[in-house]
């Protein structure tokens, strides 16, 4: 690596760059509130009498897409203080983080539509 200051131009595509991934990161936690909302108001509540399983779909969306949100915001200010600094690695936690819960999502989607199908 060369000790020259990083050309403005290109600091100034990484900044913007950082900025359309959180812009990314909230999207989808927006993304999953929404789901998370219309899951608790158009699914069946009694897909299996005395399991709130479509409560706690629900409750899991809203939270992720909440998670999801803070987590972008964390991540595009611990970026930006690397790329002023010149230091920038990327971060596999965020990642990671945001695949867990997505899959987790998904699992519990899977079981609901398996559900559904069960009962129709």
């Amino acid at each position: 690596m060369s000790n020259r200051p990083a050309d403005p131009d290109s600091r100034a595509r990484t900044h913007l760059a950082n900025e359309r991934t959180f812009l990314a990161w909230l999207r989808t936690g927006l993304s999953l509130v929404a789901l998370g909302l219309g899951a608790a108001q158009f699914l069946d509540h009694d897909l299996l009498p005395g399991v709130p399983l479509t409560g706690v779909f629900a409750v899991f969306l809203v939270g992720s897409g909440m998670v999801l949100t803070v987590l972008g915001g964390v991540h595009f200010t611990h970026a930006r203080n690397q790329i002023d600094e010149g230091a920038h690695l990327p971060s596999t936690r965020a990642v990671f983080i945001g695949m867990t819960l997505a899959t987790v999502a998904g699992v519990l989607a899977l079981g609901l539509v398996v559900l559904l199908l069960i009962e129709r």
